[in-house]
């Protein structure tokens, strides 16, 4: 029997191988003028005083939804006067879903002046104003890359002015040419310019007290200065280099904010676009969505009638895309952002467990199916709490696949309102129930574009990435990582919450915790051109709405198959017919192998009792199939109550047809009883039993439902196979066992037949 054993277990290896309004009370300021001015009856306020530090930083998520107050409070004034403001347009990072002013009494005109708009307000003479603009953004987060492009061969942007001088600017100065010349040193290609530039001014200082002029030949000669200086400064050295760039005026957006400080950033031209740059933050080629552009250009934010008095400031709350897009107000929240936790027990074993702050920057929902030390749970909660972050912890335990995989669904699908909000939905899971489970929410139409998702569990490389491109194409995600190996939740949280805090890459993190992910973000380009014909046609199944770990279970179904015909042609067991292992091993796979084993003995055990009750009535066989049917029923219901009645899951996941095959097996006992005798009935079913296990096995820890789902041309592997399998003609491993028993065997001993 050992014999018996490690071939089968060789030939399944072998068969293996083939196969994401607050408004504090704050008191407004009156304006301070500016230097320089649109014309002699006008004052210029220009802004860019926000420095490194300023505030907690939002963590940047792919995408993010804000809510902008821009109030202004102007007059009197003995004469008509006019206010002016610059106000942010749809540029394909950030796009404005809605902009209302409330201004009563005060006429609003916008006047285009691309690639900006002003909205200016006309107020009475001796009238007293307050305007409120009220934003909806929807800002994106950018990464790109500057191209190896020779400088001199750059193509000109649309704006011829990205080179000129201008009077803060003074690109054309000696002084300035030579800084840059000295930077520089003589580096032709656009990125190694653009990044000794920008590197340079990044070492600048804050500046002083008070902060002295902020033109650019100032800031390089004192090496420091504002947002707003050192962006011109590195405008200069870019433009004196012969690279086209320009200044970007707006807001870096907190949460529960007001403010009166702006920011400044730069856009260099790459060839084709224009790619973001902010010195003094330490953005290069980036911008997380918690950066509004208000204007391009040097230009004044504000243009007001001289002598007018005039107050502004900024409230700033991050929003959800519901609230945004279907206009829904949500309740203010002052004061501290207290939190609060919330501990829950549903059925088999399943907990959730909750904190929730007042005024949160993010929400995160993490599912697993293990157990989580309660020191793990209080640590993730603690840390969330801290960096006001909504954080939703599922946690339930599950022997079968199956049983994984529909009740990890369940488990979104109750908690949809939760996925729905999330910035990171992370499932930790043994296998790739998690992703199959996450793939219900196509199902159903639901989309997470605001959220970065993370899957953990046992994966082969090539299921990984495709799983990933097909999270990527049905979900939209802003990012998709999949750790190839089941990993504790508390590592998993660790490089997730790197990630949404500091805004550090999936990658990254993944690489830190010693985590083997495959980070996807596109699945176009991700996914090989070989492969995304078939990416569509997983799409296409998923948005139909038809369940995705069904369609591969049965696709297995051929391999399966083939295992068990190699069994009996090749090592020689003998079953209960071909398609008795495959049936048991399907009703393994939704009850687990532990209560799968369980029932199929007491089954048979009592079928066989019952069947030796009924030979004496001498029945047909048909009337005494029907009865062990009857007796199969009425056995099974009574496990399912069981399980009910003690919590056991896989008992109540006890299917119609497992239970006709149960009965089969069952008859087919009786009749090699009675014509091979006992012996021969009971190693028929402990074969039955061993390939069931061994067919198990394969689906249900080998992820073949996974590796089906990226390589479904295997099954035509299975059908040459079945082919050279039908010619076998050599001798069983079996009948070799046995050959070798008798030749080792004395001579003239007596020998008994099995």
């Amino acid at each position: 029997m050992s014999c018996a054993v490690r071939a089968a277990t060789g030939l399944v290896l072998v068969g293996l191988l083939v196969v994401a309004p607050v408004l504090a009370a704050a008191r407004r300021e009156p304006a301070r003028p500016g230097s320089g001015g649109t014309s002699g009856d006008e004052t210029a306020l220009f802004t860019g005083s926000e420095e490194v530090g300023g505030g907690r930083h939002t963590p940047p998520l792919a995408v993010r939804y804000w809510r902008v107050r821009a109030g202004l409070e102007a007059g009197p004034l003995d004469r008509a006067a006019r206010v002016g403001m610059l106000v942010p347009l749809s540029d394909g990072r950030q796009d404005v879903l809605a902009r209302r002013v409330v201004a009563p009494g005060v006429g609003l005109a916008e006047v285009q002046s691309p690639p900006n708009l002003r909205a200016e307000w006309r107020l009475a003479p001796g009238a007293h104003a307050t305007i409120a603009l009220d934003l909806a953004v929807r800002v994106g987060e950018v990464r790109a890359a500057v191209p190896p492009t020779d400088v001199a061969a750059l193509r000109r942007p649309p704006a011829a002015a990205a080179l000129a001088p201008e009077p803060e600017i003074q690109s054309a100065a000696a002084e300035v040419r030579e800084r840059a010349a000295a930077v520089v040193a003589g580096a032709r290609r656009l990125d190694e310019v653009v990044w000794s530039l920008h590197q340079y001014v990044a070492a600048f200082l804050p500046p002083g007290d008070p902060p002295g002029p902020q033109d650019a030949l100032a800031v390089l000669s004192a090496r420091r200065g504002t947002s707003l200086g050192r962006a011109r400064a590195l405008v200069a050295l870019l433009r004196a280099s012969g690279v086209p760039a320009r200044l970007v005026g707006g807001l870096r957006l907190e949460n529960a904010r007001r403010t009166r400080a702006t920011s400044s950033w730069v856009e260099a031209w790459g060839g084709e676009a224009w790619i973001p740059f902010d010195p003094t933050q330490g953005h290069f080629a980036t911008l997380p969505p918690s950066y509004l552009a208000l204007y391009r250009g040097d230009l004044p934010l504000l243009t007001y009638t001289r002598g007018l008095s005039l107050a502004y400031d900024f409230t700033i709350r991050q929003s959800t895309r519901r609230a945004v897009e279907e206009g829904v107000e949500e309740e203010p929240a002052d004061g501290a952002a207290d939190a609060a936790t919330a501990v829950a027990a549903g059925p088999d074993g399943v907990q959730l467990h909750g904190s929730y702050v007042q005024q949160p920057v993010a929400s995160v929902v993490l599912i697993a199916d293990q157990s989580v030390p309660v020191a793990a749970t209080d640590r993730i909660l603690a840390e969330a709490r801290q960096a006001a972050i909504d954080c939703v912890l599922l946690t339930a335990r599950f022997e079968s696949r199956y049983f994984r995989e529909r009740y990890l669904e369940r488990l979104v699908t109750s908690n949809l309102a939760l996925v729905r909000r999330a910035h990171l939905v992370l499932v930790a899971t043994a296998d790739s129930a998690g992703a199959f489970a996450l793939l219900g929410l196509a199902e159903r139409g639901v989309r997470l574009p605001d959220a970065r998702v993370i899957v953990a569990g046992a994966m082969l490389q090539p299921a990984a990435r495709m799983l990933g491109a097909l999270l990527l194409e049905a979900l939209a995600p802003g990012e998709v990582a999949l750790v190839r190996r089941p990993v504790d939740l508390l590592p998993l949280w660790e490089m997730a919450r790197a990630s949404l805090i500091d805004g550090a890459p999936l990658a990254q993190e993944a690489q830190r915790w010693n985590l083997e992910a495959v980070v996807l973000g596109d699945p176009d380009s991700e996914a090989p051109a070989w492969r995304r014909p078939l990416l569509a046609v997983w799409t296409r199944i998923v948005a139909a709405g038809v369940p995705l770990p069904t369609l591969t279970l049965i696709l297995v179904l051929p391999i399966i198959a083939t295992v068990v015909v190699a069994a009996r042609v090749v090592v020689g067991l003998s079953t209960f017919g071909v398609f008795g292992p495959v049936i048991v091993s399907l009703a393994f796979i939704t009850t687990g192998l532990w209560w799968g084993s369980i029932t199929f003995l007491v089954l048979v055990g009592l079928g066989v009792v019952l069947r030796a009750a009924l030979q004496h009535l001498r029945l047909q066989a048909v009337a005494r199939l029907a009865i062990l049917i009857a007796l199969v029923a009425v056995a099974m219901a009574g496990l399912t109550l069981l399980g009910a009645a003690r919590g056991i899951g896989p008992l109540l996941h006890l299917g119609v047809f497992p239970m006709l095959i149960m009965a089969n097996v069952i008859e087919s006992f009786g009749a090699a009883q009675a014509e091979l005798g006992t012996r021969t009935a009971v190693r028929m079913t402990v074969h039955t039993l061993m390939l069931a296990v061994a067919c198990y096995l394969l689906v249900d820890r080998a992820g073949l439902q996974s590796l089906v789902l990226a390589y479904p041309e295997i099954l035509l592997g299975t059908v040459a196979l079945d082919v050279l399998l039908g010619t076998w003609r050599g001798v069983r491993l079996l009948e070799y066992a046995r050959f070798l028993g008798a030749a080792s065997s004395p001579a003239g001993a007596p020998r008994t037949e099995p």
